[in-house]
């Protein structure tokens, strides 16, 4: 018997939010509704353009910031994006010298929470994950989720997933509080496969640090991934077509399968 029998032909890393699951479409529904109504507090006298600009440079800066209430940052935690809304209103309130009012700023909060009901996050799940994910089992390949955010939202979203049957077909579900780069090189030290892919949405987060460690680059851009989505035609130009490809969605994983097994 061959010393490779029972050894994966290969090992797929996913990304979760923007591959797998259209979360960014719950952020982008309060990202509307928040602009909207600082747009009407401030009786027009910004473009929605700039609150939204402004929005995410805040919301970014805020990723490392450190939260009085614990001495740690921010980063993916779920009080960082709601307070970003009311921080963006407060800005505008003190440029134009409006006064801040504490109820609008109680809504803007609920309006960013909604971002985290559980309830809607099934509804995010692409089709194409429970019939790619038991194809790549049945073809003997292990398959990973790797996610970077607060273990209170992404394990919220692992319960989606359970409920739909996708975890069945996932050998390990990994949430990582900042960068990926360390735990996708463990993933590849501890997990042994004849061929390693990398799949994300977000080109330098996702899927450059596993092509720096030998994976093949899947990079699946989203609209609604606020920190590339200005810049996709920069990051196409800049990608690495010969160590990766460039994807719609994740069905064409299953599509393409022949030509990927010799990437």
């Amino acid at each position: 018997m061959s010393e490779l029998a029972g050894v994966p032909k290969r090992l797929w890393v996913f990304d979760l939010d923007g591959p797998l699951m259209r979360t960014g479409e719950l952020y982008e529904v309060a990202l509307v509704s928040s602009t909207d109504l600082i747009y009407e507090v401030c009786n027009g006298r910004f473009s929605k353009e700039e609150i939204r600009f402004t929005q995410n440079e805040i919301d970014k800066k805020m990723l490392r910031e450190i939260d009085p209430r614990n001495g740690e940052p921010f980063l993916y935690r779920k009080s960082r994006f709601p307070l970003s809304l009311i921080r963006t209103y407060k800005y505008f309130c003190q440029k134009i010298g409006k006064e801040f009012k504490r109820v609008l700023a109680r809504q803007l909060h609920k309006i960013g929470k909604k971002v985290f009901d559980e309830r809607e996050y099934e509804k995010t799940i692409r089709p194409q994950v429970l019939p790619l994910f038991k194809f790549l089992k049945g073809e003997g390949d292990k398959v990973f989720i790797l996610t970077k955010g607060a273990e209170e939202v992404q394990f919220g979203k692992k319960k989606a997933l359970k409920n739909l049957g996708i975890m069945e077909y996932c050998d390990g579900f990994i949430v990582v509080p900042d960068t990926k780069n360390a735990m996708i090189k463990k993933i590849r030290e501890d997990n042994f496969a004849l061929r390693y892919y990398c799949i994300g949405d977000t080109y330098l987060e996702d899927v450059l640090p596993g092509m720096d460690v030998g994976y093949f680059g899947i990079y699946i851009p989203y609209e609604f991934n606020w920190k590339e989505r200005d810049r996709f035609d920069e990051i196409e130009a800049g990608r690495d077509k010969e160590r990766s490809v460039r994807y719609l969605h994740v069905g064409q994983i299953s599509q393409y399968f022949n030509k990927l097994k010799s990437a």
